[in-house]
């Protein structure tokens, strides 16, 4: 049960949120991440409790990609054939996979260590062609390296299923051309120019009241 191993974090999670009903979206993620995937008693725990009709968290596992209500593998690969992909070599790396796993798009390994789909745009077309491996970000990953690539992910599956799919921990990683399997620092996130701020120049100084005991031409005398 999830109340059993995950209670500090559902707690906190719970805390972040004024409607309950917000913390749909990680709780599914905690839930797909335990069981590997979002079966039917999964779905009903996580609605029994954010007190929500079963119905409206199935429908939210059947709108998102990224929540699979079927089992899938230990490593879900998804290779990016968009265009850019496309003319860099994604097909040729999905031909490579297929063969080598001797499974199709959407199919998972008899040994239940891959399960392979076709992915649009991955956001990454300066790496391509791209892949990502329980949402690990996988750059320049050529068919010719495509065996390499998954005997390292083969050698990680105890740490795949510790972190589990659902990418809540995803990583960077690039297939060099020696076939090295390389993690890589995530970049710091952007952070906006500081400009100097100028001083602006003082304001003139207010001219002196004129002295009340002085005579004035310009006023005029009583008569």
């Amino acid at each position: 049960m999830l109340l059993d191993t995950h209670r500090d974090e559902i707690a906190a999670i719970l805390g972040r949120y004024a409607n309950r009903r917000s913390a749909v979206l990680p709780l599914l993620y905690i839930a797909q991440d335990t069981y590997g995937h979002l079966s039917a008693e999964a779905v009903r725990e996580v609605a029994a409790i954010l007190d929500l009709p079963p119905t409206d968290v199935f429908e939210v596992v059947g709108f998102y990609t990224l929540f699979y209500n079927r089992p899938v593998g230990t490593w879900m690969l998804q290779v990016c054939d968009d265009v850019p992909c496309c003319y860099l070599g994604a097909e040729e790396l999905i031909a490579a996979l297929k063969q080598t796993l001797g499974i199709a798009e959407e199919e998972t390994t008899a040994d239940g260590m891959f399960t392979l789909q076709r992915v649009k745009c991955l956001a990454a077309c300066h790496r391509a062609p791209v892949l990502q491996a329980n949402l690990d970000y996988i750059y320049d990953v050529t068919a010719e390296r495509a065996g390499a690539l998954l005997d390292d992910l083969r050698a990680r599956a105890a740490d795949a299923k510790k972190r589990g799919v659902s990418g809540r921990f995803a990583e960077d990683y690039v297939v060099t051309p020696d076939g090295k399997v390389e993690h890589l620092a995530r970049e710091a996130p952007y952070q906006p120019r500081q400009f100097a701020t100028t001083t602006p120049p003082p304001a003139p100084a207010a001219a002196p009241a004129p002295d009340s005991e002085q005579s004035d031409d310009r006023t005029a005398s009583p008569l």
